[in-house]
């Protein structure tokens, strides 16, 4: 667009198109609010196409969420140098199936590239006019009670966490402090817990666990798989990994796993912790390929039914949320309380609040009660 004094703002005419952006070496800002293109008297200053009077040209550029709203129509073509966007290919790829992002794109760049594509549905170039049929706003990192920033000096390197615990400690501990929309505290003494976890489930592959069937080891695996594969479809690690941990007390208390227990048990582990599991798997167990090229285990619906009731979870008297619960477990009052906890649709409804009770009967109902 070109400001002119006598006809105001005017388009730039269609055969001039694109408007190439000048080298700049010094973009410094100097105060004045305006951007360094202005600086460039070549770029900045031109005539009028309408009256061909001095002028000037427009030199705020739109927002970079602007910029990047259209990034996800062009990834399927690219290598495509005649469309912008392959018919073919976007409607083999498109609309995108899952966004993850975080809240402030939400209302930012989610806003705009709703907008682009539902302006290039109505011109028909696409066939769809949501570009994320489904969008997940993930929560944020903190450290010590604050959200991590280098003003701060707050800020974890991973790097050096690899370093000192490893790769699979770290990425079980981050999958394991919270639901995915949460914003959980990164702490040490976490990533050391999880790290005494990987060494316990190292002694069970490795140690001398009688290689028997144990029916209620049987049950609880199919249990296991269940919910973790459901927890997994859902987001929520951290309670995927619950399940898996309560799977290998069991299979401690029993001091017996037949072969079919610990190979399934090593599949559930693997999205959690790979590097583990692979060695496991292949040196172990002994199988012949790797562990994430195997199919994932599959459960007995008759196993999970028969043993499992579903637990009530109430904020305050109101439902928030219904656990399936194994029998025996739902009247443990501590793990059923934690597990409620670790609930996405309930934490949301804790956080900030303080619990003056919990109310508990056995294999029914939680209800915390907050101020």
């Amino acid at each position: 667009m070109v400001d002119c004094p006598e006809d105001g703002w005017v388009p730039v005419p269609e055969k001039d198109l694109p408007v190439l952006l000048p080298n700049i070496s010094d973009y410094k800002p100097e105060g004045t609010g305006r951007g360094p293109l202005a600086n460039h008297k070549e770029f900045f200053e031109v005539k009028c196409p309408k009256c061909g009077k001095p002028a000037k040209r427009e030199t705020d550029v739109m927002d970079t969420f602007v910029d990047s709203s259209w990034y996800f129509l062009r990834y399927p073509s690219v290598g495509d140098n005649k469309n912008a966007v392959n018919p073919a290919k976007t409607e083999k790829w498109l609309p995108v199936d899952l966004y993850f992002g975080g809240a402030e794109h939400s209302v930012l760049h989610l806003m705009y590239a709703r907008f682009v594509t539902m302006v290039l549905h109505d011109l028909k170039y696409l066939d769809f006019d949501e570009p994320f049929p489904k969008f997940f706003a993930h929560g944020l990192m903190i450290k010590d009670g604050a959200k991590m920033s280098k003003s701060r000096g707050n800020v974890v390197n991973p790097d050096e966490y690899v370093e000192k615990f490893g790769a699979d400690a770290l990425r079980l501990y981050l999958a394991f402090m919270g639901p995915m929309d949460a914003s959980p505290d990164f702490r040490d003494s976490g990533i050391e817990g999880a790290k005494r976890f990987l060494a316990r489930v190292w002694k069970l592959f490795s140690g001398k666990t009688k290689s028997k069937k144990d029916t209620e080891s049987t049950i609880k695996l199919h249990q296991t798989i269940k919910g973790v594969t459901e927890d997994i479809q859902h987001f929520k690690y951290n309670t995927a990994i619950a399940k898996i941990m309560e799977l290998i007390n069991t299979l401690y208390a029993a001091k017996a796993a037949s072969p079919q227990v610990l190979r399934d048990l090593c599949l559930l582990l693997a999205p959690f912790v790979p590097h583990l599991a692979e060695e496991i798997w292949v040196d172990v167990l002994g199988e012949p390929f790797s562990v994430h090229k195997a199919s994932w285990p599959h459960y007995d619906a008759n196993l999970v039914k028969a043993e499992e009731v579903t637990v009530v979870v109430q904020v305050d008297g109101k439902v928030r949320s219904q656990l399936s619960v194994d029998a025996n477990a739902s009247k443990d009052k501590d793990k059923v309380i934690e597990l409620a906890r670790k609930d996405g649709k309930v934490s949301k409804w804790l956080d900030s609040r303080e619990i003056k009770n919990i109310i508990f009967v056995d294999g029914k109902l939680v209800n915390f009660v907050t101020q």
